[in-house]
């Protein structure tokens, strides 16, 4: 028996939140999962105890000295033999606890690629001991390797990319004539979706100003955008300025993305900073082409001109040129959905990342003379 701590910063919903999830039903038959919130649960945190995972909200103290401790005691309590520590919250308290806990190893996974600030205060300077302590770094994109490795001399080869993947939805989309009526959308209108939260790294501004460049050229277009968060009402003030009206429409935070995917006809990605987004490989299993800026792993997810189309950041004309011709060629549409969702299949599956992840993980137990515990 192989027993798996994941450590996570919070569990509310995201996408590193939905891979935890997915490593958790997935797991092996000879793996049990824990998995251990340091601030606060959530959605995630509920879908992770439902596939079987003890889940844990370490709440007051979850980020400090006091929760350290107890992540330590709980790790000893639960003979706990792999430690994987999720972004920079998850990795520090999960590395430090794991030995004190004398937790055979331990893992760190990075979901983004690096950039100025990342993590908190004094996260710098402590992340070359953490790469120093973990077993093994892994990457969710070949992007986030490299923005990553080069900066530790020496300790490059402790890291390694294991793509991200999706699973099947666990519960089958609505029709889309269904979701459509749902949403007032006629059966035959062009609709692009984009799903993230509402926060500068998602850049949704230069998305509503290439949708503005759209409206007279694909008539009835319609862009919908999931989602929540501190830009919700910048954004809004710009959706009034740009006289977008119905063609853009705020879906506020939803838990029906399989449903959206149905509904709509083209899913945009306009953000300017990413790992490997879990929303992308989505629309991928959906047959649903895909329009993404080229950061981080967009360009490993999509295949330009093949599953989709890849356009420089931060550009509203190259993106807004891009939606349209989209939008106004179903065939098209049609084609690169099909090669997306047969690259998903290929290189995206949630199975081939847990069982590529797992296999790790027994590696590191073997070298150091461990199995997993009887």
């Amino acid at each position: 028996m192989m027993r798996v701590l994941h450590v996570v910063e919070a569990m509310h919903q995201g996408g590193a939140e939905s891979l935890v999830v997915e490593h958790v039903q997935l797991a092996a038959p000879d793996v049990t999962s824990s998995v251990v919130a340091l601030n606060r649960g959530g959605p995630a945190l509920e879908a992770a105890a439902a596939a079987g995972a003890r889940t844990i909200v370490l709440g007051k103290g979850g980020a400090r000295l006091t929760g350290l401790l107890r992540l330590a005691r709980l790790m000893k309590e639960l003979r706990i033999d792999v430690v994987n520590g999720h972004n920079p919250s998850g990795a520090l308290y999960g590395t430090l606890a794991a030995r004190l806990a004398g937790v055979a190893v331990s893992f760190r996974t990075e979901h983004s690629i690096h950039y100025p600030g990342r993590g908190f205060r004094f996260y710098g300077p402590v992340e070359a001991m953490l790469t120093r302590l973990a077993e093994r770094v892994i990457c969710v994109c070949e992007a986030s390797r490299a923005s990553h490795a080069p900066r530790f001399r020496g300790l490059e080869d402790r890291f390694v990319t294991v793509l991200n993947g999706v699973d099947e939805p666990a519960v089958p989309p609505r029709a889309r004539a269904d979701v459509r009526a749902s949403l007032g959308l006629s059966p035959g209108q062009p609709v692009a979706l984009t799903v993230g939260s509402l926060t500068p790294q998602k850049s949704q501004d230069v998305l509503l100003r290439a949708m503005a460049a759209v409206r007279g050229r694909v008539p009835g277009a319609v862009l919908l955008i999931a989602g929540e968060g501190r830009l919700r009402e910048p954004l809004l003030r710009l959706h009034a300025e740009l006289g977008l009206d119905e063609s853009v429409r705020f879906l506020g935070a939803r838990n029906d993305v399989p449903d959206l995917m149905e509904a709509c006809d083209l899913f945009v990605l306009s953000s300017s900073r990413e790992g490997l987004s879990v929303t992308l490989l989505e629309a991928m299993r959906a047959r649903r082409a895909a329009l993404a800026t080229d950061v981080g792993g967009n360009r490993e997810a999509v295949a330009d001109g093949v599953t989709g189309r890849i356009v420089p950041v931060g550009e509203a004309g190259g993106m807004g040129d891009a939606l349209a011709a989209l939008l106004g060629d179903p065939a098209r549409l049609a084609a690169f959905g099909e090669a997306g969702h047969a690259r998903w299949r290929e290189r995206f599956t949630a199975r081939r990342m847990v069982d590529t992840t797992e296999a790790l993980y027994r590696e590191a137990l073997a070298r150091r003379g461990r199995g997993g515990r009887a």
